[in-house]
């Protein structure tokens, strides 16, 4: 299952939050060593983390965390246009109608698609897409690693990339960009199976 959560409720969701921001922690700090900012020695959370912001978190059958992404408007202060701008100089974005997804972990999902990728990265990327057509949103854009493509093949998005950049820590990191429509929704209910619990009716659960 899917929750939408603005980052202003973090103080009603505290445990949640929590377990998200320490999932990050582990994933981005701890197993890919990237130069991240820490809280506590616990939290992976930095400036992008506001009250505005937008997060998808996959819940299992338990109701545990098990998988987040992070959505922010390039029409405000976003990643592209501060840590990721030395890598991609000539990329970018500022509209309402271009999101930035980042921060997208998946940790302790058992559940496989038909696909062979995990039920929670599924849905993330599904929710992802819902997201923007429920909200007007015209593309997304992301900035990822090599072996992402993998993953987006197998959940039927089409390769995004508009620019690649090496480094000599994590190799090959590109930025894409996706056209969101109901064409891509349909791909990706598709290809992951997801059909049918999601459906038409877009069934990603809204934090009260």
């Amino acid at each position: 299952m899917l929750m939408q959560v603005e980052g202003y409720q973090r103080q009603e969701h505290r445990e949640i939050f929590d377990k998200m921001f320490r999932q990050r922690k582990l994933v981005f700090h701890d197993q890919k060593q990237w130069d991240v900012k820490l809280v506590d020695e616990q939290y992976e959370i930095d400036e992008y983390d506001r009250d505005d912001t937008c997060y998808l978190i996959s819940l299992d059958r338990r109701r545990e965390v098990v998988g987040s992404l992070r959505l922010i408007s390039t029409a405000t202060p976003h990643m592209m246009s501060g840590p990721f701008r030395t890598m991609f100089p000539d990329v970018d974005f500022r509209s309402p109608l271009i999101w930035e997804v980042t921060r997208f972990v998946v940790l302790g999902d058992h559940s496989v698609q038909a696909n062979q990728i995990s039920t929670a990265a599924c849905e993330l990327l599904l929710g992802a897409c819902q997201f923007g057509l429920r909200n007007g949103v015209r593309h997304m854009t992301s900035v990822y690693e090599s072996g992402m493509l993998r993953l987006y093949r197998r959940c039927g998005l089409p390769n995004p990339e508009l620019a690649r950049h090496r480094t000599e820590k994590h190799g090959s990191i590109s930025v894409g960009l996706w056209e969101v429509c109901e064409e891509l929704e349909a791909s990706i209910l598709a290809a992951t199976g997801l059909g049918e619990r999601f459906g038409e009716d877009r069934q990603t659960q809204r934090a009260a």
